[in-house]
Parts: structure tokens; sequence; C-alpha cells
């Protein structure tokens, strides 16, 4: 929903309007935020919203034709100051009766003074809020506020006007860099793998469908499970490794339901891979087009290591 990709969009630019973005597709990345410490649970926060992220600019195609193995970022955000007003308006419909709010953001000057989904912004401090420049003049009127200036909306709700009155607060950011890909975290904090060389799995599905590649998953790599689930990029020591990987086939392509696929006692196959310092190798399921009705053994597919990619791993 709209609603919630604004949010999205919202929380994110209160890290930061460098950050257009990302953790890496393979969650590869390295913040490093002033130079204080900062906790386990907000490290983690700061990932999922910023994964949230890195999704909508994948479905949007923001990334072009890119592979994502290749995608590398290096931003930097100076320190600064936003405005934590927290209202979210429809811009897009603004109109001489006023601003629509769609939402307010928890935790915002919007929230505790008490605006709320459904009222109609009139005017702010005595400046209409009607007409196609509505919004740049809400941005134009909260931006010249000082720190814990006054905010008087004119509001309409349930078809009455009333003034809802607050102060507004301000975020101050510290100075942020942030690295997208080139996995340069991870191999530091393992400095004995970095030295024997390293390099990565991938199950993320690019595999091309007019080769009969498609999607797999990486269950295990040398016995131990391959990371956090959400994970699409497995960093190990270069050299041999044995997988066990599912395939994930759409059904489409399959000449049995998925009931029949399912019900296969052992859906899992091995595959050895020999990992190269500096290098992705990217894992896919082979469907075996001869073989597409032969699913109680699971002979219709075999995982393959079909693609190497040449990328540093220090």
């Amino acid at each position: 929903m709209k609603i919630e990709r604004d949010n999205r969009i919202w929380r994110a630019s209160l890290l930061g309007s460098a950050i257009a973005a990302v953790l890496g597709l393979t969650g590869l990345a390295r913040a490093d935020v002033g130079a204080g410490t900062v906790s386990p649970a907000v490290q983690e926060r700061v990932r999922q919203e910023m994964r949230a992220l890195l999704t909508e600019l994948i479905e949007t195609g923001a990334f072009g034709d890119q592979p994502p193995q290749q995608i590398t970022l290096d931003i930097d955000a100076p320190a600064q100051r936003v405005n934590n007003l927290g209202v979210l308006v429809d811009s897009a419909h603004a109109s001489r009766d006023g601003l629509a709010v769609l939402g307010v953001t928890p935790g915002g000057s919007a929230e505790r003074m008490g605006l709320r989904a459904g009222d109609v912004l009139v005017a702010l401090n005595g400046t209409a809020l009607t007409g196609s420049g509505a919004t740049a003049t809400l941005r134009e009127r909260v931006e010249a506020l000082p720190d814990g200036g006054t905010l008087d909306f004119e509001v309409r709700r349930g078809g009455r006007t009333q003034t809802v009155s607050g102060t507004l607060a301000r975020i101050y950011l510290p100075a942020m860099h942030l690295t997208v890909g080139g996995d340069a975290a991870l191999a530091a904090a393992d400095p004995a793998a970095a030295a024997a060389g390293c390099g990565r799995i991938s199950q993320f599905d690019v595999a091309p469908r007019q080769q009969d590649l498609h999607g797999a998953k990486v269950i295990s790599i040398d016995g131990q499970l391959a990371g956090p689930t959400d994970s699409n990029t497995f960093r190990v020591a270069a050299g041999r490794h044995t997988l066990q990987v599912s395939e994930r086939i759409e059904s489409r392509y399959l000449s049995f339901n998925d009931r029949l696929r399912n019900s296969t006692p052992d859906r899992y196959k091995t595959l050895v891979v020999d990992v190269l310092p500096n290098t992705t190798t990217l894992i896919a399921a082979r469907l075996n087009p001869d073989k597409r009705t032969e699913w109680k053994n699971g002979a219709y597919w075999d995982p393959v290591a079909w693609k190497q990619i040449a990328e540093p791993c220090r």
C-alpha cells in the first residue's frame, strides 16, 4: 500500500538523506555511525529498515540491469538536523480545501499534538495550506521554525474546524558512512579466514531460464546451516565445500503439482563446489527437460554451480 511505502521512505530519511539505500543484496555492508557504540538491537533495526528500502528499490528497477553481486555503493552523509514533524500528507491531491493527512509516524510531533489520519490541514500558524503549492508551503514553514517552535494547525475533522497545537521537535543525526558490497566488514571481523583467502556462495536468483536454470536454496554448507534465513549470499573460506541444496523451480515449468513435489522424502541434493578466492559462485537448480515427469526420486532437477563472478573478499 502507498501509506506503507511512504512510512518506509520516511523512516529511512531519518537515517540521513544520503541513505538512498541499502544493505547490499548479499547483506555485506558496513555502516560506521559516529565514534560511539551502538547496541546490537539498534544495529539490527537499522539493517531491517534498510533492507526494506532496498527491496523497494529493487522492485522498482532503481538499479536497472546491474547484477546484484556487482552493486557497490559508498555513501557519506554529514551530520545534520532533521525535523521530526512526522506527518504524511496526500501531496498528490492537494486542493483548495487543504492537505489530507494519510497518517502520522510514531514519536513525531504530529502524533504528540494529536493529529491523526483523516484530518485535513487547512492552515499552519496563520498561513493557508491550500492549493497546488500547499505541500511546499508546509515544508517551508516548518523548516523556518526554531527548535521548540510553536505549531498551530487549523484542522478540519469530522466536519468541524479546530486548532491543534504543539511544539516542533528536531533530531540531530551523526555523520554516517555506508559501504555496500565488497564484504569489507565481514572479512575484517574474521582475520584468519581473510588471511587464508575467502569467497562467496550466492543463491540469488538471476539464473537464465533459457538455459533451464532456476532458483535454488542453499540449506547447509559443510553440515552447518547456511547463515541467516534472509541472506542470499554466504561468505566462506576459499576451497572445497559441500552444500545441501533444494530447488525453487516455478510450478509452471513442471508437469506435476506441488503436492507431488512436496511428497518427495528427501528434497535436498548434495553439491560440491570449489570456491576460489575473491570469487562469488552462483548456485542454481537445473531442470532436466527429459525427466520433468520423474518427481518421485527428484530426477527432474540437479543442483549446479552455474557461474563465477570475480569480486574482492578481503
